[in-house]
Protein backbone atom coordinates (compact mmCIF):
# COMPACT_ATOMS: atom_id res chain seq x y z
CA UNK A 1 0.00 0.00 0.00
CA UNK A 2 0.97 3.59 -1.39
CA UNK A 3 0.29 6.62 1.48
CA UNK A 4 0.45 9.68 -0.88
CA UNK A 5 0.03 13.11 1.22
CA UNK A 6 -0.19 16.49 -0.52
CA UNK A 7 0.00 20.11 1.14
CA UNK A 8 -1.98 22.57 -0.90
CA UNK A 9 -1.45 26.21 0.13
CA UNK A 10 -3.37 28.01 -2.28
CA UNK A 11 -2.35 25.82 -5.14
CA UNK A 12 -5.62 24.14 -5.59
CA UNK A 13 -5.81 23.98 -9.00
CA UNK A 14 -2.43 22.80 -9.20
CA UNK A 15 -3.56 19.93 -6.63
CA UNK A 16 -6.78 19.16 -8.82
CA UNK A 17 -4.51 18.15 -11.99
CA UNK A 18 -1.90 16.53 -9.97
CA UNK A 19 -4.59 14.29 -8.30
CA UNK A 20 -5.99 13.55 -11.40
CA UNK A 21 -2.60 12.45 -13.25
CA UNK A 22 -2.39 10.44 -10.05
CA UNK A 23 -5.61 8.45 -10.14
CA UNK A 24 -5.36 8.30 -14.50
CA UNK A 25 -2.14 6.11 -13.83
CA UNK A 26 -2.38 4.01 -10.72
CA UNK A 27 -4.64 1.44 -9.42
CA UNK A 28 -6.89 2.90 -6.54
CA UNK A 29 -7.19 -0.20 -4.49
CA UNK A 30 -3.20 0.50 -3.73
CA UNK A 31 -3.39 4.04 -2.71
CA UNK A 32 -4.15 5.75 0.43
CA UNK A 33 -4.21 9.59 -0.75
CA UNK A 34 -3.98 12.41 1.73
CA UNK A 35 -4.74 16.43 0.92
CA UNK A 36 -3.63 18.70 3.69
CA UNK A 37 -5.94 22.21 3.05
CA UNK A 38 -2.73 24.01 4.70
CA UNK A 39 -5.24 27.04 5.85
CA UNK A 40 -4.90 29.04 2.61
CA UNK A 41 -8.60 29.70 2.12
CA UNK A 42 -8.85 27.19 -0.57
CA UNK A 43 -12.08 25.25 -1.34
CA UNK A 44 -11.87 21.77 -1.18
CA UNK A 45 -15.59 21.17 -2.61
CA UNK A 46 -15.03 20.00 -6.17
CA UNK A 47 -11.69 18.02 -5.02
CA UNK A 48 -13.73 16.16 -2.83
CA UNK A 49 -16.71 15.86 -5.23
CA UNK A 50 -14.30 14.34 -7.98
CA UNK A 51 -12.40 12.11 -5.95
CA UNK A 52 -14.09 10.84 -3.37
CA UNK A 53 -11.15 8.57 -2.39
CA UNK A 54 -8.91 11.39 -1.04
CA UNK A 55 -9.08 12.31 2.54
CA UNK A 56 -8.77 15.94 3.10
CA UNK A 57 -7.72 16.91 6.44
CA UNK A 58 -8.12 20.85 7.29
CA UNK A 59 -5.53 22.60 8.94
CA UNK A 60 -7.03 25.72 11.16
CA UNK A 61 -3.35 26.90 10.66
CA UNK A 62 -0.85 27.20 8.73
CA UNK A 63 1.50 24.70 9.61
CA UNK A 64 4.38 24.70 6.85
CA UNK A 65 5.43 22.11 4.73
CA UNK A 66 6.65 19.89 7.43
CA UNK A 67 3.77 20.37 9.85
CA UNK A 68 0.85 19.76 7.33
CA UNK A 69 2.65 16.20 6.42
CA UNK A 70 2.85 15.29 9.99
CA UNK A 71 -0.60 15.83 9.87
CA UNK A 72 -1.62 13.53 7.66
CA UNK A 73 1.66 10.97 8.35
CA UNK A 74 -0.16 10.00 11.33
CA UNK A 75 -3.07 9.05 9.77
CA UNK A 76 -1.23 6.56 7.24
CA UNK A 77 -1.17 2.80 7.01
CA UNK A 78 0.72 2.75 3.90
CA UNK A 79 3.91 0.42 3.83
CA UNK A 80 5.35 3.63 2.01
CA UNK A 81 4.54 7.24 2.32
CA UNK A 82 5.01 9.39 -0.68
CA UNK A 83 5.78 13.13 0.09
CA UNK A 84 4.21 14.61 -3.15
CA UNK A 85 4.19 18.34 -4.54
CA UNK A 86 0.80 19.71 -5.75
CA UNK A 87 2.69 20.72 -8.96
CA UNK A 88 3.68 17.34 -9.51
CA UNK A 89 2.24 15.87 -12.68
CA UNK A 90 2.15 11.37 -12.86
CA UNK A 91 2.51 10.66 -16.71
CA UNK A 92 2.48 7.13 -16.13
CA UNK A 93 2.85 4.87 -12.73
CA UNK A 94 5.63 6.36 -11.44
CA UNK A 95 4.40 5.31 -7.61
CA UNK A 96 4.06 1.33 -8.09
CA UNK A 97 7.46 1.58 -9.75
CA UNK A 98 8.89 3.64 -7.21
CA UNK A 99 7.17 0.74 -4.49
CA UNK A 100 8.46 -2.29 -6.36
CA UNK A 101 11.92 -0.65 -6.30
CA UNK A 102 11.05 -0.01 -2.51
CA UNK A 103 10.34 -3.71 -1.98
CA UNK A 104 13.54 -5.28 -3.57
CA UNK A 105 15.76 -2.53 -1.84
CA UNK A 106 14.71 -3.26 2.12
CA UNK A 107 17.86 -1.15 3.42
CA UNK A 108 16.68 1.74 1.37
CA UNK A 109 15.07 4.31 3.83
CA UNK A 110 14.14 6.92 1.38
CA UNK A 111 13.42 6.56 -2.56
CA UNK A 112 13.66 9.62 -5.26
CA UNK A 113 13.16 9.64 -8.84
CA UNK A 114 13.88 11.89 -11.72
CA UNK A 115 12.15 15.05 -12.47
CA UNK A 116 11.64 16.32 -15.69
CA UNK A 117 10.39 20.20 -16.21
CA UNK A 118 6.77 20.18 -18.19
CA UNK A 119 8.46 20.17 -21.43
CA UNK A 120 10.89 17.23 -20.74
CA UNK A 121 13.84 18.59 -19.98
CA UNK A 122 16.02 17.20 -16.65
CA UNK A 123 15.12 19.04 -13.70
CA UNK A 124 18.29 19.24 -10.62
CA UNK A 125 16.74 17.20 -7.80
CA UNK A 126 19.70 15.50 -6.26
CA UNK A 127 22.54 17.49 -4.19
CA UNK A 128 25.51 16.96 -1.24
CA UNK A 129 24.68 17.58 2.06
CA UNK A 130 24.54 21.83 2.92
CA UNK A 131 28.01 22.67 4.16
CA UNK A 132 28.52 26.19 6.33
CA UNK A 133 30.34 27.68 3.15
CA UNK A 134 28.39 27.12 0.55
CA UNK A 135 24.91 28.29 2.52
CA UNK A 136 27.21 31.28 3.98
CA UNK A 137 27.75 32.08 0.05
CA UNK A 138 23.74 31.16 -0.37
CA UNK A 139 22.87 33.85 1.88
CA UNK A 140 25.12 36.36 0.13
CA UNK A 141 23.33 35.73 -3.05
CA UNK A 142 26.55 35.01 -4.44
CA UNK A 143 25.60 32.29 -6.47
CA UNK A 144 23.84 34.97 -8.96
CA UNK A 145 27.29 36.51 -9.58
CA UNK A 146 29.86 33.45 -9.07
CA UNK A 147 27.57 30.39 -9.73
CA UNK A 148 30.55 27.95 -10.37
CA UNK A 149 31.95 28.63 -7.09
CA UNK A 150 33.31 25.17 -5.97
CA UNK A 151 31.18 25.19 -2.60
CA UNK A 152 28.23 25.68 -4.94
CA UNK A 153 29.45 23.17 -7.14
CA UNK A 154 29.91 20.63 -4.44
CA UNK A 155 26.58 21.41 -2.91
CA UNK A 156 24.08 20.83 -6.41
CA UNK A 157 26.32 18.24 -7.67
CA UNK A 158 27.31 20.00 -10.90
CA UNK A 159 27.94 17.03 -13.43
CA UNK A 160 25.73 14.57 -11.63
CA UNK A 161 24.33 11.77 -14.09
CA UNK A 162 20.97 11.81 -13.91
CA UNK A 163 20.86 8.72 -16.29
CA UNK A 164 22.24 6.41 -13.55
CA UNK A 165 20.54 5.19 -10.37
CA UNK A 166 22.46 5.71 -7.45
CA UNK A 167 23.28 6.34 -3.68
CA UNK A 168 23.11 9.92 -2.64
CA UNK A 169 22.89 12.05 0.24
CA UNK A 170 19.31 13.76 -0.59
CA UNK A 171 16.74 14.05 -3.20
CA UNK A 172 14.11 16.52 -3.79
CA UNK A 173 11.08 16.56 -1.40
CA UNK A 174 8.89 16.89 -4.75
CA UNK A 175 8.27 13.55 -4.80
CA UNK A 176 10.19 12.10 -1.40
CA UNK A 177 9.03 8.00 -0.69
CA UNK A 178 9.70 7.16 2.68
CA UNK A 179 10.03 3.33 3.68
CA UNK A 180 7.30 2.88 6.97
CA UNK A 181 10.39 1.39 9.09
CA UNK A 182 12.64 4.78 9.03
CA UNK A 183 9.19 6.23 9.91
CA UNK A 184 9.34 4.70 13.00
CA UNK A 185 12.69 4.63 13.74
CA UNK A 186 13.47 8.33 13.16
CA UNK A 187 9.80 9.49 13.53
CA UNK A 188 8.60 12.51 11.91
CA UNK A 189 9.53 15.53 9.96
CA UNK A 190 10.83 17.57 12.18
CA UNK A 191 8.56 20.71 12.25
CA UNK A 192 10.82 23.29 13.44
CA UNK A 193 11.55 23.73 9.61
CA UNK A 194 8.40 25.57 8.04
CA UNK A 195 9.47 25.80 5.04
CA UNK A 196 12.75 24.33 3.22
CA UNK A 197 15.09 22.01 4.14
CA UNK A 198 13.12 19.90 6.06
CA UNK A 199 13.83 16.80 3.72
CA UNK A 200 17.18 17.37 3.84
CA UNK A 201 17.28 16.99 7.41
CA UNK A 202 15.18 13.91 6.97
CA UNK A 203 17.83 12.59 4.68
CA UNK A 204 20.45 13.32 7.32
CA UNK A 205 18.37 11.85 9.34
CA UNK A 206 17.81 8.49 7.76
CA UNK A 207 21.43 8.26 6.75
CA UNK A 208 23.02 8.98 10.15
CA UNK A 209 20.87 6.28 11.51
CA UNK A 210 22.35 3.84 9.04
CA UNK A 211 19.38 3.76 5.59
CA UNK A 212 20.46 4.82 2.24
CA UNK A 213 19.04 7.18 0.39
CA UNK A 214 18.37 6.29 -3.37
CA UNK A 215 17.57 7.99 -6.73
CA UNK A 216 15.83 6.04 -9.24
CA UNK A 217 17.19 7.04 -12.42
CA UNK A 218 14.21 4.98 -14.87
CA UNK A 219 10.81 6.40 -12.35
CA UNK A 220 10.20 9.95 -13.36
CA UNK A 221 7.40 12.65 -12.83
CA UNK A 222 7.04 16.13 -14.34
CA UNK A 223 7.47 19.03 -11.94
CA UNK A 224 6.36 22.70 -12.26
CA UNK A 225 9.08 23.69 -9.08
CA UNK A 226 7.77 26.29 -6.86
CA UNK A 227 3.74 26.55 -7.51
CA UNK A 228 3.35 27.39 -3.98
CA UNK A 229 6.13 30.08 -3.67
CA UNK A 230 5.13 31.71 -6.84
CA UNK A 231 2.16 33.04 -5.06
CA UNK A 232 3.94 34.37 -1.86
CA UNK A 233 6.42 37.57 -1.87
CA UNK A 234 10.38 36.88 -2.24
CA UNK A 235 10.72 38.87 1.03
CA UNK A 236 8.90 36.38 2.73
CA UNK A 237 10.26 33.33 1.06
CA UNK A 238 13.80 35.00 1.92
CA UNK A 239 12.98 35.37 5.34
CA UNK A 240 11.71 31.40 5.66
CA UNK A 241 14.86 30.15 3.94
CA UNK A 242 17.17 32.19 6.06
CA UNK A 243 15.01 30.31 9.66
CA UNK A 244 15.10 26.95 7.93
CA UNK A 245 19.33 27.47 6.79
CA UNK A 246 19.96 28.81 10.80
CA UNK A 247 17.98 25.22 12.30
CA UNK A 248 20.16 23.37 9.68
CA UNK A 249 23.46 24.73 11.09
CA UNK A 250 22.58 24.76 14.87
CA UNK A 251 21.20 21.01 14.43
CA UNK A 252 23.52 19.53 12.02
CA UNK A 253 26.87 21.64 12.68
CA UNK A 254 26.88 23.18 16.30
CA UNK A 255 26.06 25.91 18.20
CA UNK A 256 29.46 28.02 16.90
CA UNK A 257 28.30 27.90 13.06
CA UNK A 258 24.59 28.84 14.29
CA UNK A 259 25.45 31.76 16.26
CA UNK A 260 28.10 32.47 12.79
CA UNK A 261 24.32 32.50 10.65
CA UNK A 262 22.35 34.33 13.60
CA UNK A 263 24.90 37.15 13.81
CA UNK A 264 24.89 37.42 10.63
CA UNK A 265 21.42 38.15 9.56
CA UNK A 266 21.30 41.68 9.33
CA UNK A 267 23.85 40.97 6.31
CA UNK A 268 21.36 38.09 4.96
CA UNK A 269 18.40 40.22 5.31
CA UNK A 270 20.14 43.35 3.19
CA UNK A 271 20.93 40.72 0.65
CA UNK A 272 17.41 39.31 0.75
CA UNK A 273 15.93 42.36 0.68
CA UNK A 274 17.70 43.78 -2.56
CA UNK A 275 17.01 40.22 -4.57
CA UNK A 276 13.04 41.01 -3.33
CA UNK A 277 13.67 44.19 -5.17
CA UNK A 278 14.76 42.32 -8.44
CA UNK A 279 12.21 39.86 -8.17
CA UNK A 280 9.53 40.23 -6.30
CA UNK A 281 7.84 37.11 -6.32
Amino acid sequence: MISTITVNYKTIDYTLKMVESLFAHHDSAGLEVFVIENASGDSMEELERRFPKVRVIQSKTNLGFAGGCNLAIKETTGDFIVLVNPDIIFDDNALEQLEGKMVTSPDVGIGGVTLKNLDGSQQDCVWTFPEPLDQYFLLLKLNHVFPNLAPFKRWLVRGFDYSQSADVDQVMGALFCIRRELLEEIELLDERFFMWYEEVDYCRRAKDAGWRVRYFADISARHKKGASFDRILTIKKQAMLRCSIRRYMFKHHGSFVGILFLVSEPLFWITGFIASLVKPR
